[in-house]
Protein backbone atom coordinates (compact mmCIF):
# COMPACT_ATOMS: atom_id res chain seq x y z
CA UNK A 1 0.00 0.00 0.00
CA UNK A 2 1.77 3.09 -1.35
CA UNK A 3 2.03 5.47 1.68
CA UNK A 4 0.39 9.45 1.90
CA UNK A 5 1.15 12.18 3.42
CA UNK A 6 -0.92 15.36 3.67
CA UNK A 7 0.52 18.42 4.61
CA UNK A 8 -1.77 21.30 5.98
CA UNK A 9 -2.10 25.04 4.73
CA UNK A 10 -2.83 27.77 6.93
CA UNK A 11 -5.55 27.55 9.16
CA UNK A 12 -6.35 24.01 8.38
CA UNK A 13 -5.51 20.05 9.26
CA UNK A 14 -6.76 17.26 9.45
CA UNK A 15 -11.06 17.82 10.55
CA UNK A 16 -11.24 19.22 7.15
CA UNK A 17 -10.21 16.29 5.14
CA UNK A 18 -12.41 13.34 6.51
CA UNK A 19 -13.49 12.77 2.77
CA UNK A 20 -9.92 12.73 1.44
CA UNK A 21 -8.82 10.48 3.94
CA UNK A 22 -11.72 7.71 3.25
CA UNK A 23 -11.36 8.28 -0.71
CA UNK A 24 -7.55 7.52 -0.23
CA UNK A 25 -8.04 4.02 1.55
CA UNK A 26 -11.21 3.76 -0.59
CA UNK A 27 -8.18 3.86 -3.20
CA UNK A 28 -6.27 1.38 -1.08
CA UNK A 29 -3.48 4.17 0.67
CA UNK A 30 -1.97 4.28 3.79
CA UNK A 31 -1.83 7.39 5.65
CA UNK A 32 1.02 8.77 7.61
CA UNK A 33 2.35 11.83 9.54
CA UNK A 34 5.33 11.28 8.58
CA UNK A 35 6.36 12.65 5.09
CA UNK A 36 9.66 11.22 5.39
CA UNK A 37 7.91 8.03 5.45
CA UNK A 38 5.37 8.87 2.73
CA UNK A 39 5.58 7.16 -1.21
CA UNK A 40 3.18 10.46 -2.03
CA UNK A 41 2.90 13.93 -0.40
CA UNK A 42 0.30 16.22 -0.82
CA UNK A 43 0.37 19.54 -0.04
CA UNK A 44 -2.10 22.23 0.37
CA UNK A 45 -1.80 26.22 0.23
CA UNK A 46 0.49 27.26 2.64
CA UNK A 47 1.15 23.72 3.38
CA UNK A 48 3.50 23.81 0.01
CA UNK A 49 5.88 26.18 2.02
CA UNK A 50 6.64 23.01 4.56
CA UNK A 51 7.43 20.86 1.98
CA UNK A 52 10.99 19.38 2.32
CA UNK A 53 13.35 19.61 -0.08
CA UNK A 54 15.02 16.66 0.26
CA UNK A 55 11.79 14.22 0.46
CA UNK A 56 12.79 10.76 -1.14
CA UNK A 57 8.75 10.51 -2.09
CA UNK A 58 8.61 9.21 -5.51
CA UNK A 59 5.53 11.81 -5.39
CA UNK A 60 4.72 15.11 -4.35
CA UNK A 61 1.92 17.35 -5.03
CA UNK A 62 1.49 21.07 -3.97
CA UNK A 63 -2.35 22.06 -4.53
CA UNK A 64 -3.16 25.54 -4.72
CA UNK A 65 0.42 27.30 -4.32
CA UNK A 66 0.07 30.73 -2.65
CA UNK A 67 2.09 32.19 -4.73
CA UNK A 68 0.78 35.31 -6.99
CA UNK A 69 3.36 38.02 -7.87
CA UNK A 70 1.51 41.41 -7.16
CA UNK A 71 -1.38 40.25 -5.45
CA UNK A 72 -1.94 40.54 -1.92
CA UNK A 73 -2.45 37.65 0.87
CA UNK A 74 -5.49 39.68 1.90
CA UNK A 75 -6.78 40.24 -1.61
CA UNK A 76 -6.92 36.99 -1.94
CA UNK A 77 -8.32 35.73 1.61
CA UNK A 78 -11.37 37.96 0.82
CA UNK A 79 -11.42 36.66 -3.04
CA UNK A 80 -11.82 33.16 -1.69
CA UNK A 81 -14.18 33.66 1.22
CA UNK A 82 -16.44 34.85 -1.13
CA UNK A 83 -16.06 32.21 -3.96
CA UNK A 84 -15.99 29.30 -1.04
CA UNK A 85 -19.74 30.91 0.21
CA UNK A 86 -20.97 31.33 -2.79
CA UNK A 87 -19.74 28.14 -4.30
CA UNK A 88 -20.97 26.46 -1.25
CA UNK A 89 -24.08 28.17 -1.31
CA UNK A 90 -24.91 26.90 -5.29
CA UNK A 91 -24.24 23.20 -4.44
CA UNK A 92 -26.65 23.63 -1.33
CA UNK A 93 -23.97 22.87 0.66
CA UNK A 94 -24.38 25.22 3.55
CA UNK A 95 -23.88 22.80 6.42
CA UNK A 96 -20.02 21.87 5.36
CA UNK A 97 -19.41 25.74 4.41
CA UNK A 98 -20.17 25.89 8.16
CA UNK A 99 -18.33 22.73 9.55
CA UNK A 100 -15.29 24.37 6.96
CA UNK A 101 -15.50 27.20 8.30
CA UNK A 102 -15.61 26.45 12.40
CA UNK A 103 -12.12 24.24 11.58
CA UNK A 104 -10.75 27.11 9.61
CA UNK A 105 -11.35 29.11 12.84
CA UNK A 106 -10.49 26.28 15.61
CA UNK A 107 -6.63 25.51 13.31
CA UNK A 108 -6.19 29.31 12.76
CA UNK A 109 -4.98 29.42 16.78
CA UNK A 110 -1.88 26.67 15.69
CA UNK A 111 0.14 30.16 15.61
CA UNK A 112 3.13 28.16 15.96
CA UNK A 113 2.05 26.45 12.68
CA UNK A 114 1.05 29.11 11.02
CA UNK A 115 4.23 31.11 12.24
CA UNK A 116 6.37 27.99 11.16
CA UNK A 117 4.79 28.34 7.33
CA UNK A 118 5.74 32.41 6.65
CA UNK A 119 9.47 31.43 7.74
CA UNK A 120 10.00 28.52 5.73
CA UNK A 121 8.13 30.87 2.47
CA UNK A 122 11.12 33.48 2.95
CA UNK A 123 13.28 30.69 3.35
CA UNK A 124 12.43 28.92 0.17
CA UNK A 125 13.05 25.35 0.22
CA UNK A 126 10.12 24.37 -1.22
CA UNK A 127 11.28 25.89 -4.50
CA UNK A 128 13.94 23.36 -5.03
CA UNK A 129 11.20 20.63 -4.22
CA UNK A 130 11.61 17.58 -7.12
CA UNK A 131 9.65 15.00 -8.43
CA UNK A 132 6.62 17.68 -8.02
CA UNK A 133 2.82 18.12 -9.54
CA UNK A 134 1.28 21.41 -9.60
CA UNK A 135 -2.41 21.61 -8.95
CA UNK A 136 -4.00 24.59 -9.63
CA UNK A 137 -8.16 24.92 -9.75
CA UNK A 138 -9.26 27.25 -12.20
CA UNK A 139 -10.87 29.82 -9.70
CA UNK A 140 -7.89 30.00 -7.24
CA UNK A 141 -6.97 33.64 -5.92
CA UNK A 142 -3.90 32.46 -4.26
CA UNK A 143 -2.27 30.90 -7.32
CA UNK A 144 -1.02 32.51 -10.22
CA UNK A 145 -2.56 31.37 -13.64
CA UNK A 146 0.86 32.23 -15.38
CA UNK A 147 2.50 28.80 -13.88
CA UNK A 148 5.56 28.89 -16.14
CA UNK A 149 6.02 31.81 -14.16
CA UNK A 150 6.56 30.09 -10.47
CA UNK A 151 10.29 30.30 -10.24
CA UNK A 152 10.73 26.20 -9.32
CA UNK A 153 14.17 24.79 -9.50
CA UNK A 154 13.06 22.09 -10.94
CA UNK A 155 10.19 22.02 -13.69
CA UNK A 156 6.49 20.64 -12.59
CA UNK A 157 4.11 18.81 -14.02
CA UNK A 158 1.29 21.15 -14.22
CA UNK A 159 -2.58 20.11 -13.75
CA UNK A 160 -5.31 22.37 -13.90
CA UNK A 161 -8.27 21.20 -11.84
CA UNK A 162 -12.02 22.70 -12.31
CA UNK A 163 -13.30 24.56 -8.90
CA UNK A 164 -11.69 27.07 -5.66
CA UNK A 165 -8.94 26.54 -3.61
CA UNK A 166 -10.07 24.13 -1.28
CA UNK A 167 -12.04 21.89 -4.04
CA UNK A 168 -9.72 18.89 -2.77
CA UNK A 169 -11.01 18.59 0.32
CA UNK A 170 -14.79 18.29 -1.23
CA UNK A 171 -13.96 16.81 -4.62
CA UNK A 172 -10.86 14.29 -3.29
CA UNK A 173 -11.18 11.62 -6.19
CA UNK A 174 -9.78 14.23 -8.72
CA UNK A 175 -6.35 15.18 -6.64
CA UNK A 176 -6.59 11.26 -6.46
CA UNK A 177 -7.16 10.85 -10.32
CA UNK A 178 -3.81 13.04 -10.78
CA UNK A 179 -2.20 10.51 -8.37
CA UNK A 180 -2.68 7.27 -10.34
Amino acid sequence: MPKVCIIYGFCEGPRMSTLMHRELKRAGHELTNDPYAADIVIAHSGGCFLVPHDLPASQVLMIGLTYWPGKSIARALVQKSWNDYLHHRSDRKARAWAKKTLWNGVYFWKMHRNAHMLIKRRRGDFWKVERLTLIRNEEDPFCTPKLDSIPFAVKPRYVTLPDQHDDCWLHPERVIAVIQ
